[in-house]
């Protein structure tokens, strides 16, 4: 388990980073965009289609990373309502169901990755291969399902901030 929870710190550090270098390279490709329009009442026919396809990989890693701590969004309502071993219980049943979700992500990614590749289909703008965008959601997809293996185990061994019975606040001492 430690292993694998250092193997995960270490992914963690990495997606954050790209995340970082994806959003400044989004914006200044955005911003020269902008440039390009305002003064040449042009564009660049090839920064549309970059910047979708990057937003989706960072879109996958920012839900993988949000998976990681707990934050996707969903409905607490229960899950805050039951004590430590009902939300064990229910971690190992949402994980088992969202790894499920998420394998079909890979799978049909990863079809769809290996089609593109195979047709040797290019972008219309750039002239690359579209699978290497596409691969982004089976990239994705794994992410994802590690990360949720990885908040499951923080729950069970109770290292998950929804675990943790937060400290009674001391009493502030009278003026003397």
């Amino acid at each position: 388990m430690k292993v694998y929870k250092k193997i995960m710190d270490i992914l963690g550090y990495l997606e954050s980073t790209i995340q970082v270098l994806i959003g400044v390279v989004i914006t200044v490709i955005a911003f020269a965009n902008v440039c390009v329009r305002y003064l040449s009442n042009g564009k660049l026919a090839y920064t549309e289609e970059l910047t979708v396809n990057i937003f989706v990989l960072m879109i996958m890693c920012g839900c993988a990373l949000c998976a990681r701590s707990g934050s996707l969004i969903s409905l607490s309502l229960v899950f805050d309502l039951v004590g430590k071993k009902g939300k064990k219980i229910m971690a190992v049943i949402f994980t088992v169901l969202s790894i499920a979700f998420y394998a079909v992500i890979v799978y049909t990614g990863w079809d769809k990755t290996a089609t593109l590749l195979h047709q040797h289909k290019l972008t219309a703008s750039l002239l690359i291969p579209e699978g290497w965008f596409m691969a982004a959601l089976p990239l994705g997809g794994i992410l994802l399902i590690l990360h949720s293996i990885e908040y499951m185990i923080d729950v069970l061994t109770e290292k998950a901030p929804c675990m943790q019975t937060p400290e009674p606040k001391k009493e502030e001492a009278a003026e003397t």
